[in-house]
């Protein structure tokens, strides 16, 4: 009895933390000035190579600039996390005797929404918008379903991957400045690699998660594109969060 009242609390402890995470996301300013930059900007971009866009390419078209759009998810977290070392807000947390592992995966997943939130959008919208603007019929809606959910759970899973990696380095360094100026540096130093080479899958880089996020809006779609990409995003996000924390569990907090 003892033990189960125990777990309940537990469980208790950290859904209110995860709620308050979340609620202070969606009272920061910073929050909602990156997403209506980045979803502006991903509506409004023009689309390089792009005319008309047929129901084929509609998909396809609607994603494009997910790969430009990822700094604002990176920048997101540089400054969520900075700001929560910078002002004690996590050394608060763990005085109050709350544990550490709590405290990460509830920051971590609140922020994963947000980068959802922000990465996500815009497609949505174009998606919508190229509907209603070229009156694309049911049928052929219906029939690109699975690759749009594929698409659509795909590149939520890389965008995460990538976001994870600047989560790691915001846990490094602690400090806005350099969180904001490394995480950004990867980023760039990654789209330059894509940008350097016609074709991506020639290249050994193609395993990074942001080229994999172009390689699944290759039409015709690369057999198993889907699947390499989720596998290669979720090793990702394995890999850095669990640096993160370890990093988190050895810091001392001052």
């Amino acid at each position: 009895m003892k033990i189960t009242l125990s777990v309940e609390l537990e469980v208790i402890n950290v859904i209110n933390l995860f709620r308050i995470e979340v609620y202070k996301l969606f009272q920061s300013k910073s929050f909602w000035i990156i997403f209506f930059i980045s979803t502006f900007i991903g509506v409004t971009i023009p689309l390089d190579g792009y005319g008309y866009i047929t129901q084929y390419e509609n998909v396809g078209a609607s994603f494009y600039n997910t790969c430009l759009l990822m700094i604002f998810p990176i920048l997101l977290g540089s400054l969520s996390f900075g700001n929560d070392f910078i002002d004690r807000t996590i050394n608060n947390a763990v005085c109050a005797g709350h544990s550490r592992a709590k405290i990460f995966i509830c920051k971590v997943l609140a922020y994963l929404i947000g980068v959802n939130i922000v990465l996500l959008s815009s497609p949505i919208i174009s998606i919508i918008a190229n509907n209603a603007f070229h009156r694309y019929t049911s049928h052929n809606l219906m029939s690109n379903g699975n690759v749009l959910v594929k698409t659509f759970l795909v590149t939520s899973l890389l965008g995460m991957a990538i976001s994870s990696i600047s989560v790691f380095i915001t846990f490094i360094f602690k400090d806005i400045g350099k969180s904001v100026g490394f995480s950004t540096l990867v980023y760039l130093m990654n789209v330059v690699l894509l940008n350097s080479t016609r074709n991506i899958m020639e290249n050994s880089f193609k395993v990074l998660p942001l080229a994999q996020m172009r390689l699944i809006l290759y039409r015709p779609i690369v057999p198993n594109q889907f699947e390499k990409a989720a596998l290669i995003g979720f090793i990702t996000i394995v890999l850095f969060l669990t640096a993160s924390y370890l990093c988190f569990k050895k810091s001392e907090l001052h």
